[in-house]
């Protein structure tokens, strides 16, 4: 047993005794595999000292301590005060973003980032911690992906992001602004297209695509930020060249566009759509795992996947086999197949080939 300072942990660690505020409120149940997000937990309650177990323990003694560790379930979340209020602010968030931006774009309305940021603001402030946002976002389950629904999550999603690489304050609430504003072109596809059911024909497709430059277009006659407009411009480009609606390569894509871009395609692929349920993280972090390191920018996206799979740590998950259980471990060579705990066994999904994560529960 050693005492160690909070901000001296590591990943992995696990706590030998439960840890208490300086105000005596339980922080960390003992047993409890330390993640960063943990370590920031800590940190943010004036958590000075941790009692940490043994490092050099054997690998049985850490697996038997890891059945200890305590979970996070969707039925858990739903049914806390933090979610309930972030429900509220997100809803009332939800209908004040859609009229204005359909009043900008329908009424020529002006554009109002400073309201619209600070009401986006406000939704995370109703959070103990913002990395608890992700688990929130996927309980929300019964909500149609909207253009506007799609808009607030990714500036929530770039909101952390943006935290997570170190940004300052003003740039982390630039970032949050291109996220809201970013799909803004895609208020003026026909909703025949945009909420078609089925497969786009080639012809459809091509009338998706313009949505970038009439976003770019809407937002540069409204003087918005350059970085805005152009996330609104290139969050479909991709570093290789293979995006559109100008075929951009690396640095010749904004900063906050190759930011916006990652974040968008997370949301995306994770939501409910009216063609498909929606996708476990896992699966698309799994995507990003195989080519994303070409389309994207590897800082970011490295930054991204590494934060997004430990913001899962402990959350019940249904496999392919059909069994539940909870993440414990994160393979960091493998971060789309972490370690599971079901009821009676662990399974290594870095190490078997035909198991993986299904849903989150």
């Amino acid at each position: 047993m050693s005492s160690i300072f909070s901000s001296e942990l590591k990943e992995g660690m696990i706590t030998l005794t439960d840890t208490y505020s300086t105000k005596g409120r339980l922080v960390l149940p003992k047993d409890t595999v330390i993640t960063k997000s943990i370590i920031n937990k800590l940190i943010n309650n004036d958590v000075l000292f941790v009692e940490i177990a043994d490092e050099t323990a054997e690998i049985d003694s850490f697996e038997n301590e890891l059945f200890s560790s305590f979970e996070i379930d969707a039925s858990t979340v739903v049914n806390t005060p933090e979610y309930k209020k972030f429900k509220r602010r997100y809803e009332k968030n939800i209908e004040d973003l859609g009229d204005h931006l359909n009043d900008i774009v329908n009424k020529n309305a002006p554009l109002e980032v400073d309201a619209m940021l600070n009401s986006t603001l406000n939704i995370i402030k109703a959070t103990d911690s913002p990395l608890s946002i992700f688990t929130m976002l996927s309980t929300l389950k019964d909500y149609d992906d909207s253009t506007f629904n799609h808009s607030l999550n990714v500036a929530l999603i770039c909101n952390i992001f943006g935290s997570w690489l170190g940004l300052n304050s003003s740039e982390v609430e630039l970032l949050t602004s291109c996220g809201l504003l970013h799909d803004i072109g895609k208020l003026t596809i026909p909703d025949h297209i945009i909420k078609k059911p089925g497969k786009l024909t080639p012809e459809e497709y091509n009338i998706v695509k313009t949505h970038s430059k009439k976003g770019y277009e809407l937002l540069k006659k409204q003087k918005a930020d350059i970085h805005i407009q152009y996330s609104a411009l290139m969050h479909h480009e991709k570093c290789d060249g293979t995006g559109y609606p100008l075929g951009l390569i690396d640095n010749q894509i904004d900063w906050c566009a190759q930011i916006v871009t990652i974040a968008d395609i997370y949301e995306a692929m994770t939501a409910k759509r009216v063609y498909r349920k929606a996708l476990s993280p896992f699966t698309v972090i799994s995507n990003f795992e195989d080519d994303g390191l070409r389309k994207y920018n590897p800082k970011f996206l490295l930054t991204f996947l590494e934060r997004v799979v430990n913001s899962y740590m402990n959350c019940k998950v249904k496999l392919s086999n059909g069994e539940e259980g909870d993440i414990v471990y994160i393979n960091r060579v493998s971060l789309s197949k972490p370690m599971i705990k079901t009821k009676n066994n662990f399974i290594d999904l870095s190490k078997t080939s035909n198991v993986s994560i299904e849903s989150l529960l």
